[in-house]
């Protein structure tokens, strides 16, 4: 048996954090993975995905070029969907070529990759492959993984879902997505894009519940103009399966219909990868939402720490790395730093781009928050030079002048929503962004522009 310090389960972004960490400040680090070195995110996720994205906003912007008064683009060749997705293939190995075992063992941590993944034996034991490691501590971010759904009449093994999407080689002439979140928007517009026909079917009122009204509102908008068709309110009551297409009878709110594509996507949320790690031997509790966690992000056992999808409603990568510095911190020193996602930044990769942090206008109202809304468009100069007035920025203020949070759409929303970002985790006054000078012309000065105009309303 071979004994550590520490102990992480789950090489993803939260388990790669974690172990390199760890291991930075001393600690004897032992890495254990089910799978791939990397995770969801590395191979099914977030690196896939924006490859597929970019590739699809390349082959959109062609076919956009009399917009900037250029001749109309007429391709030597047809798409090849096969070559784009080994292009995609490409990238996801070029990460992982910096994400495999070797690199970290370099590193002085040492990396057991086994399929039979680790279970615990007891508190202070885990076993992976047949062998026995035991540990002062623990950090479990094992992530999730697509939630399972199958319509009446259907055979889960027909549907796509994000993990063995990536596996296609052969463009669908119709896909439809069941689930309106992010996965669905960012994959269906990218597969229109290609030339794919789109269906997007989502039993809530509207796609992305999640995101502001307003801005859900505009990228819906935005989407149908794409050509991709949206059914909201409606449930899907029974599927059946013909060579090469699929028949679903959907429930919409003008009554029952039938949609069919040659292609269903299964995209209705993500479940805790718990199964497997016997929890209850190391006195660890669970429920089906994941890993129960305090704010330190230790669990029951007060040695095991968790983080990432396994533990937290915010699965996203960034979200994951953040609570493994947590967990180390606290590890090396007890109770020293809280899990505070409060100022907690994300964006959905669509075009035009949507990204939001902290607080929104439709959270402080049922709250009771007391807040100002600072709106802008954007039509700042930087968007009316490139063609893309499409979006607005949403900054809500405190009663005592302090960012609390935004709601953004347009184009690179995801990274001048930073800023805002920045002000809402560190307190700062709106004075500071009046003092700052932003480049011109550049996107993020809508930032300061909304707060320009809320205190120029003042006098």
């Amino acid at each position: 048996m071979k004994n550590y310090d520490l102990c992480v389960i789950g090489a993803g972004s939260g388990g790669l954090v974690a172990a390199t960490t760890g291991n930075r400040l001393g600690l004897k680090t032992v890495l254990l993975e089910k799978n791939k070195i990397g995770g969801e995110c590395t191979h099914s996720g977030c690196i896939p995905s924006k490859a597929l994205i970019a590739a699809a906003k390349a082959y959109q912007t062609s076919k956009d070029a009399p917009r900037y008064g250029l001749p109309p683009y007429a391709p030597a060749a047809a798409l090849d969907f096969a070559q784009v997705m080994e292009h995609v293939n490409a990238v996801v190995q070029g990460v992982y070529a910096n994400e495999t075992p070797d690199v970290f063992e370099n590193m002085g941590i040492d990396v057991v990759v086994d399929s039979s993944g680790a279970k615990f034996i007891d508190a202070h034991t885990v076993e992976i492959g047949g062998e026995l490691i035991a540990a002062k501590y623990f950090v479990i971010c094992t992530g999730s993984s697509p939630r399972p759904y199958c319509p009446a009449g259907g055979d889960p093994q027909q549907f796509l879902h994000n993990e063995n999407f990536w596996d296609l080689r052969q463009q669908p002439k119709s896909i439809t997505f069941i689930g309106g979140g992010v996965i669905s928007a960012e994959l269906g517009q990218a597969m229109r894009r290609l030339g794919t026909d789109v269906n997007i079917i989502d039993h809530n009122p509207r796609i992305l519940k999640a995101v502001d009204p307003e801005v859900a509102e505009i990228l819906s908008t935005h989407l149908k103009e794409e050509g991709i068709k949206l059914y909201a309110n409606t449930a899907v009551l029974h599927c059946r399966s013909e060579p090469g297409q699929t028949t679903l009878t959907i429930k919409t709110p003008a009554g029952t219909a039938e949609l069919t594509a040659a292609a269903i996507f299964i995209a209705v949320g993500r479940v805790p990868n718990i199964g497997g790690l016997d929890l209850e031997k190391a006195g660890v509790n669970f429920t089906d939402r994941g890993i129960t966690a305090d704010h330190f992000l230790r669990t029951s056992a007060p040695h095991i720490y968790t983080c990432g999808d396994v533990t937290s409603p915010a699965k996203f990568t960034h979200a994951a790395s953040y609570q493994a510095d947590v967990c180390i911190a606290n590890i090396l020193k007890e109770n020293s730093k809280e899990s505070d996602l409060r100022a907690f930044p994300w964006a959905i990769f669509t075009e035009p781009e949507i990204a939001h942090v902290g607080i929104s206008e439709g959270q402080a109202i049922k709250e009771s928050i007391p807040h100002t809304v600072l709106k802008v468009n954007a039509t700042l100069d930087r968007f009316v030079a490139e063609g893309n007035t499409t979006g607005l920025l949403k900054v809500i203020i405190s009663a005592d002048d302090l960012v609390i949070g935004a709601d953004a759409i347009g184009p690179h929303a995801g990274e001048w929503i930073h800023p805002l970002a920045m002000a809402a985790r560190q307190r700062l006054p709106l004075q500071s962004f009046i003092d700052t000078v932003f480049a011109y012309p550049t996107y993020s000065e809508i930032v300061k522009k909304a707060f320009v105009r809320h205190l120029r309303s003042r006098f």
